[in-house]
């Protein structure tokens, strides 16, 4: 994907992403845990978006920054009810514009840090969470549990058939170099949209270990925003993280 950029993701989904991503589960349940992890202090979300998370955590009572890469969806965030309660930054998440010390909480949710391109900007991600949260305080990450394979894997599913448009993903993953490359492919009348992403991922106990290397101590792993037990067999991770000694 020659020119994929920071906000090439957010730019090529901002008109839709709401549409398609408004009802995915455990919105309250993630705000709900981020409100008990908080402890009343300042949240910060990376990869903001049209603040589907942002929102219902601010809703909850709690300052929240919701930071993002791509103009286009901020616009969506600031345009809803309630976008006064999200102070909304546009920014690279591996170059945080905040200062030391600021917030209580650094949320990473929905895959967000695996849409970073490399190792390299996935650990700047995270020494720069270090840097701007509270002694103390936590970062919490969820993301898809991608398979341990040595095999390449494509394929072309159907996301969406309606009278006026079909959807279509493509997809290849790499575990050589642990990416994964894709296309959302949007046929209407008119003609054919492309909406590319690309991931590159890491397996729990590699995300432990980059974690561990920019300052943060494991605190727990959970199958999801409610808690279910993480086992061998889980295809979803929520997992928190304290502040370690500083690197």
């Amino acid at each position: 994907m020659e020119g994929y950029r920071p906000s090439s993701y957010g730019d090529a989904f901002a008109d839709v992403y709401d549409d398609w991503y408004r009802d995915l589960p455990g919105t309250q349940s993630c705000a709900a845990a981020i409100e008990g992890l908080a402890a009343g202090g300042p949240v910060l979300e990376l990869g903001t978006g049209t603040g589907r998370l942002a929102l219902a955590i601010a809703a909850r009572g709690l300052t929240v920054v919701g930071l993002d890469s791509s103009a286009a969806m901020l616009a969506r965030l600031r345009a809803k009810p309630g976008a006064d309660r999200v102070a909304a930054v546009e920014a690279d998440m591996a170059a945080l514009p905040f200062t030391a010390r600021t917030f209580g909480v650094v949320l990473v949710a929905f895959n967000t840090l695996f849409n970073l391109p490399d190792e390299r900007s996935q650990r700047r991600c995270l020494a720069d969470a270090r840097r701007v949260v509270r002694d103390g305080g936590l970062l919490v990450v969820e993301t898809i549990v991608f398979p341990e394979t040595t095999e390449v894997a494509q394929g072309v599913d159907v996301r969406l058939i309606e009278e006026e448009r079909v959807v279509l993903t493509a997809s290849r993953l790499d575990p050589t170099d642990r990416s994964v490359i894709g296309q959302h492919i949007e046929i209407t009348e008119v003609g054919v949209r492309l909406r590319p992403w690309r991931l590159h991922y890491l397996l729990p106990d590699e995300l432990d270990e980059l974690a561990r290397d920019t300052g943060w101590v494991l605190d727990g792993r959970s199958e999801s925003w409610a808690g279910e037990p993480f086992t061998e067999r889980s295809e979803h991770q929520v997992v928190v993280y304290r502040t370690g000694p500083a690197r």
